[in-house]
């Protein structure tokens, strides 16, 4: 199903509360720019109680829609973009370009929505990287970097960026779990001090 057809039943006040709050989380399956259980957390964030309230089911709905309303857009304008760069004989995209099919930010509140990914993520807990550990802490504490954290940041997610592309996720999948889970919040620490 698509997201339009589960944004309907969404809306839906014939079904049951929880048929809709079900649906609404299979809009989050369709589109889910900070991940899904992290983007219905930033959702029940700002609308408030979706499992019993209608009018916050309603309100999470809507901030979810203008969010993809506007990744569609941006989606629309890149395929515009690559169209004239491959008439022009660019057939490959780099890849450290901008590339909006896989949406690394919450379009309409990307440093809200990341800052509360970032958070997420922190208060889960156990995790495996120590130093994206303790950046996390520090963001979360102080929701800004020092210099000398800016630094580690900057350390720590080149040297992440090249051991996820050094490492074989047939033959150590569990290394490749940790440091694509790693790149995920290091992607979502640089919206929050805007160094994207």
């Amino acid at each position: 199903m698509s997201f339009a057809r589960e944004a309907r039943r969404v809306r839906d006040e014939s079904l049951p509360l929880s048929t809709r709050v079900l649906a609404l989380r299979c809009c989050l399956r369709h589109y889910r720019p900070i991940g899904f259980d992290a983007s219905f957390s930033f959702l029940k964030s700002l609308a408030g109680n979706v499992r019993e309230d209608p009018a916050a089911l309603l309100l999470a709905l809507d901030l979810l829609t203008t969010s993809h309303a506007a990744w569609q857009a941006d989606l629309r304008a890149y395929g515009v973009l690559r169209l004239c760069t491959k008439q022009l004989g660019l057939r490959v995209p780099h890849p450290l370009a901008p590339n909006p099919n896989r949406p690394s930010h919450w379009y309409g509140a990307p440093r809200e929505a990341a800052s509360h990914a970032v958070w997420f993520w922190y208060s889960k807990g156990a995790s495996a990287d120590i130093d994206v550990h303790a950046l996390a802490a520090a963001l979360v504490q102080r929701g800004r970097f020092t210099s000398v954290q800016r630094s580690m940041f900057e350390l720590v997610r080149a040297d992440r960026v090249a051991r996820f592309a050094a490492v074989d996720g047939t033959r150590d999948f569990q290394t490749y779990c940790e440091l694509r889970d790693s790149l995920y919040v290091l992607r979502q620490m640089a919206v929050v001090v805007g160094n994207a």
